[in-house]
């Protein structure tokens, strides 16, 4: 899928190092102004008693679900849930009797709650440790917002870039991927059944991939008027940690200046920018008679 237009508002400094170095920033999540962004707050949706018992009592159906599924989960649960399987299907009534039991509370009690609510909170505080080592190029699909320019381009005095990735070389920019804006941070697991569906029967490595790219993609809705993309890349196993990656030149295809920029910044910047890449448009930024942000090309 296309990507629509992206940009990256900078202040000054910024401007001038994303520039004249050819490189962009990467953040940790650390660095963000939103301290809730790329954590969780819960591993379940619901509290822990609620999910264990929900657990416990829908573990059936999702067996009966999967009833010809191959186990992936590790031994010695595997062999056991073969097991299983196989009685369900050799006796079409065993379900119906092992539904009534688990109605009459026969499996309560299988789960240790102060253990799991213990678990759950060191896993936690170890998702979030862990989330601390990716890497991240935040930008917008609005060039005229006058938030965006107010709290990311040092109240207008900065700049906006396009950036347009370069894809005959592969541009790593082609990976930028929406944020999807919610009431609240998401749970590592938004659904318990689906959990247990996939620690029994689910492809772990996609099930994880699926799980970063939930918490890497989420933002509450007090951040929906940013419109924003990312590109997140997590840092490998010993790699000492980075924060600047560089760019293709031609990727900047526009610059965008403030409207409050200073005739000394504005000179050094465009000059940086075209002596990165000589094509660049260059656009100014003013207010029109209703207070509008409009652009007129340089």
């Amino acid at each position: 899928m296309a990507l629509p237009p992206l940009y990256k508002y900078l202040d000054v400094q910024g401007a001038k190092l994303t520039l004249g170095n050819r490189t962009f920033k990467h953040a940790k999540p650390s660095d963000f102004n939103d301290t809730e962004d790329l954590t969780i707050q819960s591993i379940f949706p619901e509290e822990i008693e609620a999910a264990l018992k929900r657990a416990s009592q829908g573990m059936l159906d999702v067996i009966l679900t999967h009833l010809d599924a191959v186990p992936t989960c590790a031994s010695p649960m595997q062999e056991k849930l073969s097991a299983i399987q196989a009685a369900l299907r050799a006796d079409p009534g065993l379900a119906a009797r092992m539904k009534a039991e688990i109605a009459k509370g026969g499996l309560d009690g299988v789960y240790d709650v102060a253990h799991m609510r213990a678990l759950a909170e060191s896993t936690v505080k170890d998702v979030n440790e862990f989330m601390q080592g990716w890497r991240v190029l935040c930008v917008t699909t609005h060039q005229d917002s006058d938030k965006m320019w107010s709290g990311y381009a040092q109240n207008h005095k900065g700049i906006a870039l396009r950036i347009e990735p370069n894809v005959a070389k592969d541009s790593k920019f082609q990976k930028f991927a929406p944020v999807i804006y919610r009431t609240k941070r998401p749970p590592l697991h938004e659904d318990t059944l689906e959990f247990v569906a996939g620690g029994l029967f689910g492809d772990r490595d996609a099930r994880y991939m699926a799980i970063m790219e939930h918490i890497i993609y989420s933002k509450t809705l007090d951040w929906q008027h940013e419109g924003e993309y990312r590109l997140a890349i997590p840092l490998q196993q010993s790699e000492e940690p980075w924060n600047t990656l560089p760019y293709h030149p031609e990727e900047i295809t526009e610059l965008y200046l403030g409207a409050a920029m200073t005739d000394e910044d504005k000179n050094e910047i465009v000059g940086t920018a075209k002596a990165l890449n000589p094509k660049i448009a260059v656009f100014q930024a003013k207010r029109d008679a209703s207070g509008k942000i409009t652009f007129d090309k340089v």
